[in-house]
C-alpha cells in the first residue's frame, strides 16, 4: 500500500505531500506518515525528540481545530510545511519498500540494505518533523509520531541484521503492528492540521 495523497484542501501552489511513512514487511506496502511496539526503548542517538512538549501531558481537544472549522492561516501554513517533508519521504520510501519486497524473496544482502535505507529515510523525516514550530497541542501529536517511528526504526534495524530469509520474514507481524501504530498517529496530526486523512490505508 502506498502513502501518497493526491488530495489537498488548498490551491495547487500550496499542495505539498502526503501522509508520513508506512511499510509492510515481506512485500506488503504500508500507508500513513509516516512510523510501536517497544518505542519507549528507542536508543537516545536515534531519537530527535526524547521528551514530549513540556507544557502539555496530553493534547487538548479544545486546542486543536475541529473537523468542521476551517483551518486558520497559521495552521494552513504549518500543514504546508508538514506536507513538504512528507512527500519526498514517501517517494523515497516507496522505492525502498518496492525494493525490499522484491529482494526479500531471494537476496538477503540487498534486502538488508533496503531496510537500512528505510530506517535512514524515517530518521531524516523525524528530524525534519521535530523542527516544525507547531503549537503545543499539535507538537504533542508530532512527538507521538516521532516516538512511534523510533520504535519502527529500531525494529527495522534489527530486521536488517537478519542472517536468513526466514529470519527476515519472521518480522512481518511486528512490522504490521508498528505500521498500524504510526498510521493512527498520522491520522491525528493530519486532522489537527485540517488535512484529509491518508488516501489509502
Amino acid at each position: 500500500m502506498t502513502l501518497t495523497d493526491s488530495r489537498s484542501p488548498w490551491p495547487a501552489c500550496h499542495r505539498g505531500a502526503a501522509s508520513v511513512m508506512r511499510r509492510g514487511a515481506a512485500g506488503a506496502m504500508f500507508c500513513a506518515l509516516v512510523l510501536a511496539t517497544g518505542c519507549a526503548s528507542s536508543s537516545p542517538e536515534t531519537s530527535p525528540v526524547s521528551q514530549p512538549p513540556s507544557a502539555v501531558q496530553s493534547p487538548s481537544t479544545s486546542a486543536t481545530p475541529s473537523a468542521s472549522a476551517a483551518p486558520s492561516p497559521g495552521i494552513r501554513a504549518l500543514a504546508v510545511d508538514y506536507l513538504a517533508i512528507a512527500r519526498p519521504a514517501n517517494r523515497r520510501l516507496d522505492v525502498e519498500f518496492d525494493g525490499f519486497g522484491d529482494h526479500s524473496r531471494d537476496d538477503l544482502a540487498i534486502a538488508d540494505a533496503d531496510l537500512r535505507a528505510e530506517a535512514a529515510t524515517e530518521l531524516h523525516f523525524d528530524r525534519q518533523l521535530s523542527r516544525i514550530p507547531f503549537p503545543v497541542a499539535i507538537a504533542f501529536l508530532a512527538w507521538e509520531i516521532i516516538r512511534a517511528n523510533q520504535g519502527r526504526i529500531a525494529l527495522t534495524r534489527r530486521e536488517a541484521r537478519s542472517t536468513s530469509i526466514a529470519e527476515l520474514r519472521s518480522f512481518a507481524k511486528r512490522h504490521q503492528a508498528a505500521n498500524a501504530a504510526v498510521e493512527d498517529k498520522v491520522r491525528a496530526i493530519r486532522k489537527a492540521l485540517g488535512l484529509p486523512p491518508p488516501s489509502t490505508s
